[in-house]
Parts: C-alpha cells; structure tokens; sequence
C-alpha cells in the first residue's frame, strides 16, 4: 500500500479526524469477561455486551425450503419464514415498493448511548437487523435476549431506530433484572408505575396496557439517548410519563445499582487489556495486548482480530500462544484479501478464554 500519510495536507487531515471522531463516542474501550454469546460480541461502554448482525449477515444465515420460502435459522435451530417480496399479501402496507432495513451503526448508537445513571448494565443480547420480515412477526419484537429488528417499507428515520431498539433491550433488561413473577421486583414495579390493576393491565391487554410494554418504554424514555426521546412520549397516553412518576426512575437505578454492589463484593480481576498506537492512524497502527492472572492461564489459543462496527470481521491479526501475556501486532488498514478498507472507525478485539477487551481504531485516509 502507497503510504500518503506525508502527501496529506495538515489541514485536511485534521477536517477528516473531526469529521469522523463523533462515531468515537458510540462505542468505548472495555475489559470485562465475556461470555460465550454469539460469534462476536461487542462490549459497549454502558457495559451492555451486544452480538449484532447485519441484513448481509442474516441472508447468510438463510436457505430457501422445498416450497421455495426464505429460511432464516438461528442458531440454536429456531427458524421463521422471511417475507422476500414486497408484493406478498401478507404485507398490507407496500410503501414506496421495497424493504428498507435498520441502519446497523444508528441501532448500535442507540445501544450504546443508553444509560442508566452511570451503571454497568449486566446484560447480554443479540440483535438481528433483519432484511425482510418474518411471516407472523410483522414488527420488531424481543424474545429472550434475542431482539429482532424488522425492516419499514420506507426508510425508517433515525429517531424511530433508536427509539426501536431501546424499546426492544428494554424488554431483555427487563428479563434480566425484574422477571415477571408476583413477588420482588416486578410487583414493586407495577405498584410503583400504578398499574397493578390486574383487570387493566395484563398479558393478553392492548398492547399499550400491557406491563411488559409500558417497562419498555418507561426505560427508553428514561434512559435512552438524545434520539430514542425526541419524541418525549410514551405509547400510552393515558399513563403519566415516567419522570412525573414518584421514585420510579429510582427503581430502575436501583435495580442495575444492586447489582454493583455485589460486584464490589467479589470483583473480577483485571485481566485483559488492550492498546494501540497511533490512533488515529494512517496507514498503520501498531496493538499491544496484555494478559494477567486467569485471562493467561485460561486454555486455548489467544485471538486479536479486528471488526466492522456491525461486528463483521475485517482482519484477523493473531492465533495462537501469546508468551509471557504479552502480545503486539501492526494492522494496516487492510482486510483479509489485502484490500485497503475505508477511513472509520474499527474495532479491535482480543480473547483469551472468557476473558476479552475491545478497542476502537480509527484509520484517516
């Protein structure tokens, strides 16, 4: 590759850093262990552990059946039924005449931009951006901790994303941290929200009525980022909204807060850390891992690779032993073929183990 680091005007090279360096604050550095979840997990700032995939990497995970439908296959073998023509009758509503996904970076800001008081929020989900939408499940919809985002069927403006896709985690945080069970927390919560109405509010209720969906947009609209609450309301109208709720955004921290204390009761040892050097760069930058403690003695071979923001692998630096903890390799700016890859933010992501720590890159061209 041609280095033209010194052919670049200083004035332009420090527009195209400014003009870029606002992705920066979506995704922040981590070390914290990593759990076995999805192919490759991104760690966001607000400690919410993400494997996201693509429209391209969903259709990879497609096959079209014997009566020619499109397959989608999770993998733990649950599949749908992707709805590939936008002519289908089971699509009432055509649009401007296509399928228009999610836009991955401004779901992985939302994502990112949540924040609950400061708090680390122990929660692991994977998000499907979906090309098409599934026979059945029209809209987007959380299950477990596997959100999946459907597609509009015209472009889907970036305040409706992340109003989506907080909504959605809502549900997973939900999962995590107040179950639905007639005691604990979640009982707290209903008295607190003045829902606990059982002949109002209740599974099978309107969908505005419905607890699990008025907890989603009470976290969003309390916790989400500048876009996820542009709107400032709620989907019931009805219900007063959560700020002028007594104590209940107190609830909501206390329920990540608890979990922090016991964190500080036993915590995890630093184990993994990551670095590079220049950043931003062009054309190369040059990672430097260290490892300690059980991140060195866990099994199995050391992995440095660096990724798209979507979580797309771009170029694995590094398989194998890392002596002594101590790990450095130069990227760049290519891809596995040796092609140059566009100026951006990237990801760089070591493993060790259940132990791993991510790093952003910036390359300027």
């Amino acid at each position: 590759m041609q280095d033209r680091e010194n052919k670049m005007p200083n004035d332009l090279y420090k527009y195209k850093i400014a003009a870029t360096a606002a992705a920066l604050a979506c995704i922040a550095s981590a070390f914290v262990p990593s759990a076995a979840f999805g192919e490759n997990p991104l760690i966001l700032r607000n400690g919410l552990e993400i494997s996201l995939y693509s429209p391209d990497d969903v259709l990879s995970m497609t096959h079209r059946d014997d009566l020619g439908r499109l397959i989608f296959e999770l993998p733990g073998g649950v599949s749908y039924i992707l709805i590939d023509d936008i002519d289908d009758p089971r699509i009432a509503n055509k649009g401007d005449g296509t399928f228009h996904p999610m836009n991955v970076e401004w779901v992985l800001d939302a994502l990112a931009s949540i924040d609950v008081s400061n708090g680390d929020i122990d929660v692991s989900a994977t998000v499907y951006v979906l090309p098409y939408p599934r026979s059945g499940f029209p809209t987007s919809t959380a299950c477990g901790s596997d959100i999946f985002l459907s597609p509009g069927v015209i472009e889907i403006p970036r305040s409706r994303v992340a109003w989506t896709a907080t909504h959605e985690l809502g549900h997973v945080f939900q999962r995590r941290y107040a179950p639905e069970t007639r005691d604990g927390r979640w009982t707290e919560y209903l008295e607190i929200r003045g829902i606990d109405d059982e002949t109002k509010y209740y599974a099978d209720a309107a969908h505005m009525n419905r607890p699990v969906e008025i907890f989603a947009e009470d976290f969003r609209y309390l916790f989400g980022g500048a876009e996820a609450v542009a709107s400032r309301t709620i989907e019931n109208a009805d219900l007063p909204l959560p700020d002028d709720v007594p104590g209940l955004e107190d609830f909501f921290v206390s329920l990540v807060a608890g979990e922090r204390v016991v964190s500080i009761v036993a915590p995890e040892p630093l184990a993994c850390s990551l670095s590079n050097y220049p950043n931003p760069f062009n054309p190369t930058t040059t990672v430097r891992v260290a490892l300690s403690g059980a991140a060195l003695e866990a099994p199995g071979d050391v992995s440095l690779a660096v990724y798209r923001v979507d979580g797309a692998l771009v170029r694995e630096l590094h398989r194998g032993p890392a002596p002594g903890g101590a790990l450095e390799a130069r990227w760049d700016g290519t891809d596995e073929r040796g092609n140059p890859v566009a100026s951006g933010v990237y990801l760089c992501r070591v493993r060790s183990g259940r132990f791993a720590a991510t790093s952003k890159l910036l390359l300027v061209r």
